[in-house]
């Protein structure tokens, strides 16, 4: 599942301690409905800290077709590597399930990392994980093919929480929607809806109301590099 880098695709690293407590005592809690763009193609430095919800990065931002390089969870920032290199960039930002979002001044993020070297390298360490996940969740989407992107982004959500499989099933902590997956691996609706059948009909998924449940078969041909150096 991991081409190059440590990281997953699609899904950060959770923030740092040091940064959560940052954006807990500098920022201004504000509600987004699903559907709201909160930052958008070059906009201005602007800081977030998702608090609960799901949001999306989408590069090449377009109404009917938007193509997502990363899914954004819980206690994640999102524009930190814009604070930090204070340059815009074609991104677009979007609220996809209701959230409680941190609104945090940027100058905020770059004091910190003024005042404390170590703290610095910290944060740096921790962004050049996220931009790792990032082109590991493009290099996903432009060298396998549909079913073997979804797989991949299954297992990444699966290993997110913190569940390790071995053997038996497994249930998807985070529920989507066909158009969401769609969107995050760069296909259709209709193409997830196929895939997903095609897989219950081979008893290596099956659903529990809108659960995805799969079976650990279902990822026996997931090439992981760090499979093949256990110690790295």
């Amino acid at each position: 599942m991991r081409h190059i880098f440590h990281q997953m695709p699609w899904i950060y690293p959770k923030d740092i301690v040091e940064l959560r407590e940052l954006y807990q005592r500098h920022g201004t809690l504000v509600h987004y409905k699903k559907g709201t763009i909160i930052k958008s193609r070059g906009e201005s430095q602007r800081l977030f800290y998702l608090v609960n919800g799901l949001c999306m990065y989408y590069a090449n931002y377009v109404e009917n077709n938007p193509m997502s390089f990363s899914l954004v969870l819980p206690e994640r920032t999102m524009g930190d590597i814009t604070c930090i290199t204070q340059q815009h960039v074609n991104v677009t930002t979007i609220v996809i399930r209701d959230a409680d979002i941190l609104v945090v001044p940027p100058d905020i993020l770059l004091d910190a990392m003024r005042q404390d070297a170590e703290l610095a390298i910290k944060i740096c360490r921790h962004v050049v994980a996220k931009q790792e996940s990032s082109l590991e969740a493009v290099i996903t989407n432009t060298s396998c093919e549909p079913s073997q992107r979804l797989k991949i982004l299954l297992k990444s959500m699966l290993l997110e929480s913190g569940i390790e499989i071995k053997a038996g099933w497994y249930a998807v902590p985070l529920t989507l929607t066909h158009e969401e997956y769609g969107q995050i691996i760069n296909v259709t609706r209709v193409t997830i809806s196929r895939i997903l059948a095609h897989w219950q009909n081979e008893g290596l998924i099956c659903r529990e109301n809108k659960t995805i449940v799969v079976h650990h078969r279902l990822f026996e041909d997931v090439y992981d590099w760090l499979s093949y150096f256990p110690g790295k």
